[in-house]
């Protein structure tokens, strides 16, 4: 079964090819899979932000998951906060991949920081709303760019265990993130994205 998958990724991973090897393998490893991109190009976020946020909902449209390669310096990048919170609003799975020990064109690079365990979400005002935050220098801040939304069922389905209103929840206590090197995502990665998808129901 074909799987639509939006890629959030930080520019220089794509220089030094680490972001590639993870896009382009099931060209060579996955007969029975598809992994259509929804990426947005790093020249694409030249634009105002208003334009950025309208090509990555473009970008996400069709989507059923979105997979997070972390590299060094990926969290905290303004655009890819954004990518994940909007993909977690669309109702998408999400997935946070290393790619830190792909060697690419400069070798292995230090393990950066997990950008979902520096995003967070509670639910409020009786389950009917969830606003978002994200960990700046250590304090817990309102995320400017998508503050708050309605809970819909689409995003309603992460809660069916935690009963807790007006608790903050790191997006790592909801979602996965795994090593591609450590966890061999050149042989799981079509399981990766198939879990994914189906932690939400799609």
């Amino acid at each position: 079964m074909a799987r639509s998958v939006f890629f959030s990724f930080a520019y220089e991973d794509v220089k030094n090819f680490k972001v590639n090897v993870v896009r382009q393998s099931w060209r060579t490893k996955f007969d029975d899979e598809t992994f259509v991109d929804g990426s947005i190009w790093e020249t694409d976020k030249t634009h105002e932000p208003e334009e950025i946020m309208e090509l990555i909902g473009d970008g996400l449209s069709g989507t059923s998951v979105t997979t997070i390669l972390i590299g060094e310096s990926t969290a905290n990048r303004r655009w890819v906060n954004y990518e994940i919170v909007r993909s977690f609003d669309k109702g998408n799975g999400i997935l946070g991949v290393h790619i830190n020990r792909i060697r690419g064109t400069c070798g292995a690079t230090p393990r950066g920081k997990d950008p979902l365990v520096r995003l967070g979400l509670e639910v409020v005002d009786e389950g009917t709303r969830i606003n978002f935050y994200e960990l700046v220098n250590g304090q817990w801040y309102v995320y400017d760019d998508l503050p708050s939304i309605r809970n819909k069922k689409s995003n309603s389905l992460y809660f069916d265990e935690y009963q807790q209103f007006n608790k903050l929840y790191r997006f790592s206590e909801l979602f996965g993130t795994l090593c591609w090197d450590l966890d061999n995502g050149y042989q799981h990665f079509a399981s990766w994205i198939r879990f994914a998808a189906q932690q939400v129901g799609r």
